[in-house]
């Protein structure tokens, strides 16, 4: 006997094949730039590039979601759009999935032309009509792939702070470590912009799917690996899936996996499944942009990609006072400056909110990196002589004057940390050439400060010169130096990927001295970070506790160094380098407000500020800081050199949106103005830290204001006009060339 015909249309429905009982209908088009969507009633959504080799993309079931019953039972469910409607330059294309124990869910999905070439913009919204009492939870799901099957080898993948080309340089344990797994659909908080690129590498078609409108919300349920049905997620997922036909994948809620974090241990790998409940009334909707593009190569296809992501995302910059965050930054660092047993700096580590020595007893220093003790004091040397403040200067030379005088080895190879506890010692700690470059750096321009001022300290210069003696003759024959030495000089580490990091050290002691050989060293150990960085699209271990790991200090690093090549040597290609290193290093910045939940009692982060300016650590984790509020002034210099104003657009959102999580005037309830958070996580424990400030963080806020301020006579990056621009121009190419002995441009202030 037969089964009866509401279920059989129920099943039919369900494994997606019953709409095309009805017979063929004609398809709908819809144009945007050199892309046409094409779909019809009953059969796939075809998605084309013209003119393009495999241009042709499709949602084979446009719409699918995944059931949860209330037996624990998971099932994909999917079918094709039943009707479509043309309205001018939309469509409206509608579809019903039906599960098997009756429920029913209504997919209303219009598209339009984007708001760029070749972009299709999708809205979505997914309502329950019908709800059976079997079905507990849903999620759904739009994918695209290529319309001739592609393995997911055929392709290289952009996810923001995740994902990079191959993937070659995280951790085992990170999400993409491993690219034979069958899913990496990972949580969008995780992103500092929604978004997931796949581009083809022999033919450069480049698909990019966009999260257009992150709404984020979360609640305490979603901190946990264990599968959750909540109304209250609003936060999505993103990713690619299949190996054999692989797709770009958008997920809502956001559902993890096959590796999540929220595990808590590695390897990584499982579920972290989120689902919205089957009832009537719940919220599931969201709008997706689909672009469709031809690229040349990665970095192009990965800078596109991010920029139509940021231009529909990113908020408008932050509200709040350049001049007053350099006080309160100047004015901590001033207040924490001391001599402990013979020692002068600033406290390692300060603990939040109320601002307090971690510990009383055990003070140390470290010469840069995250302790950056010589770059703050020149910026204490230079506040204090502008403001004829002699208690700062004399803080900032007791300070330089601590290195200068004992940090050095016989051979010439500083030592970078020094602890004041249980007694005076330096620790027994190899030296990074991070820590090493960054504290140089900053000892150059104390030098070139003290000597502008008429004061000056021929033993600092000493101190410079050794260490860039040293470098000079522990130069290897390619170009490079180690990432880490003995202190007697010996290799610690054979990698090389640190070797841009002194570059900017050399340039500017080059200048000051009057010496070439450091500029040849310097112009060296570029061309060898041209071919292993540059044209390698490799930004590798910029930090000293993560070797080997892409991270975004990488990134700035080499935007840095190649800036200083470029101001030494006036050469196009160091520019076109540090282009692309900014755009790297600028895909780790939070471009969109992920919200703090306000149900959590742990949260270190102040309630209510936005979290737009924070970027994420590095690939294997979703720690987020501030680092990047030193980056406003290199992007503001790419912006005036190249003309491109998405340069100075990030700029101002990294200027202004890294400050607004300083407490300036008190307002964020934090002990003292000028303190900041180290680092938090803006995916789940989200808003927890480790509630702690870090002399970093205030370097970092002063560093391109200063910078600003000096080379342009303005705390800000505005956006300006031709004229204006050439005039800012030649200031740049001033500042850029003429930086050396006796060229800063300190002057006494007026007030």
């Amino acid at each position: 006997m037969s089964k009866p015909t509401a279920y059989r249309r129920t099943l039919l429905a369900a494994i997606g094949i019953g709409i095309w009982l009805a017979g063929p209908l004609r398809a709908a088009t819809l144009n945007s730039g050199a892309v046409e969507f094409s779909v019809q009633p009953g059969g796939a959504a075809h998605f084309n590039l013209a003119q393009t080799p495999a241009g042709d993309y499709q949602a084979v079931a446009p719409i699918s979601l995944q059931l949860l019953t209330q037996t624990g039972q998971t099932l994909w469910l999917s079918n094709t759009y039943a009707s479509v409607q043309s309205s001018g330059a939309e469509l409206r294309c509608v579809g019903t999935v039906r599960t098997p124990a009756g429920s029913v869910f209504e997919f209303a999905d219009t598209y339009r032309p984007g708001p760029a070439p070749n972009t299709l913009a999708l809205q979505r919204t997914v309502t329950v009509p019908q709800t059976a009492a079997a079905d507990a939870g849903f999620l759904s799901r739009f994918s695209v792939a290529a319309a001739t099957p592609e393995p997911l080898s055929q392709y290289e993948v952009f996810i923001p702070g995740l994902w990079y080309r191959e993937n070659q340089n995280v951790p085992a344990h990170a999400l993409a470590a491993d690219l034979s797994e069958e899913y990496f659909i990972c949580r969008e908080d995780r992103m500092p912009l929604p978004l997931v690129m796949l581009r083809d590498k022999t033919r450069g078609t480049t698909l990019t799917l966009i999260h257009a409108d992150p709404d984020g919300a979360t609640t305490l349920a979603d901190y946990t690996a264990q599968r959750v049905v909540d109304a209250g997620i609003q936060v999505a997922s993103l990713g690619v899936f299949g190996q054999h036909n692989a797709a770009a994948a958008f997920c809502y809620p956001a559902s993890e996996g096959e590796r999540t974090y929220l595990l808590r241990r590695r390897p990584s790998a499982g579920w972290a499944e989120r689902f919205h409940p089957v009832q009537a009334g719940v919220k599931h909707s969201y709008r997706l942009l689909i672009n469709l593009s031809a690229t040349p190569n990665f970095p192009q296809a990965m800078r596109s990609a991010w920029r139509l992501a940021f231009e529909q995302i990113h908020p408008p910059v932050a509200r709040v006072d350049i001049a007053a965050s350099y006080e309160a930054s100047v004015q901590l660092i001033a207040h924490w400056s001391q001599t402990t047993r013979g020692a002068s700096g600033v406290p390692f580590r300060l603990r939040l909110p109320g601002g307090e020595l971690e510990d009383q007893e055990k003070i140390n220093f470290q010469m840069g990196f995250v302790g950056q003790q010589i770059p703050l004091a020149y910026h204490l040397l230079r506040y204090g002589w502008l403001h004829t403040n002699e208690i700062i200067v004399r803080k900032g030379e007791a300070m330089m004057n601590f290195w200068a005088t004992n940090s050095l080895t016989p051979e010439g190879l500083p030592r970078t940390w020094f602890n004041t506890w249980p007694k005076p010692h330096w620790r027994a700690q190899n030296t990074f050439l991070r820590v090493a470059s960054d504290g140089l750096e900053g000892a150059v321009l104390a030098t070139d400060a003290m000597a502008a001022a008429g004061r000056p300290h021929p033993e600092w210069l000493t101190f410079c010169r050794r260490f860039g003696d040293w470098l000079v003759s522990h130069q290897n024959p390619d170009g490079s130096w180690y990432r880490e030495y003995q202190l007697d000089g010996t290799p610690a580490n054979p990698g090389k990927q640190n070797t841009g990091h002194p570059i900017r050290f050399l340039v500017d002691l080059s200048k000051l001295t009057g010496h070439r050989q450091y500029l040849t060293a310097a112009v060296r150990a570029g061309d060898w970070c041209w071919t292993n960085q540059h044209l390698a699209f490799s930004y590798v271990g910029g930090t000293v506790d993560n070797p080997n790991v892409t991270d975004k200090e990488a990134g700035f690093l080499a935007l840095n160094a190649f800036l200083a090549l470029h101001d030494a040597t006036g050469e196009a290609r160091w520019l076109a380098a540090a282009a692309q290193a900014a755009d790297f290093t600028e895909t780790w910045a939070y471009c969109w407000n992920v919200p703090i939940p306000t149900d959590d009692p742990r949260v270190t982060y102040p309630r209510g500020a936005s979290t737009t300016g924070f970027s994420l650590i590095a690939c294997g984790q979703s720690g987020a800081d501030l680092f990047l509020a030193g980056a406003p002034f290199y992007y503001y210099r790419l912006y005036l050199q190249t003309g491109d104003r998405h340069y100075a657009e990030m700029a101002r959102q990294l200027l202004y949106d890294t400050r607004q999580s300083m407490d300036i005037n008190g307002s964020l309830g934090y002990g003292s103005p000028g303190l900041c958070t180290e680092a938090l996580s803006l995916a789940p424990p989200r808003g927890r830290g480790v509630n702690t400030w870090l002399p970093w963080l205030s370097y970092s806020m002063m560093e391109p204001v200063v910078r600003l301020e000096e080379a342009y006579g303005l705390m800000d990056a505005p956006l300006l006009n031709d004229r204006q621009r050439a005039e800012f121009l030649a200031k740049d190419k001033e500042f850029g060339r003429t930086r050396g002995l006796h060229s800063l441009p300190i002057q006494k202030s007026k007030n």
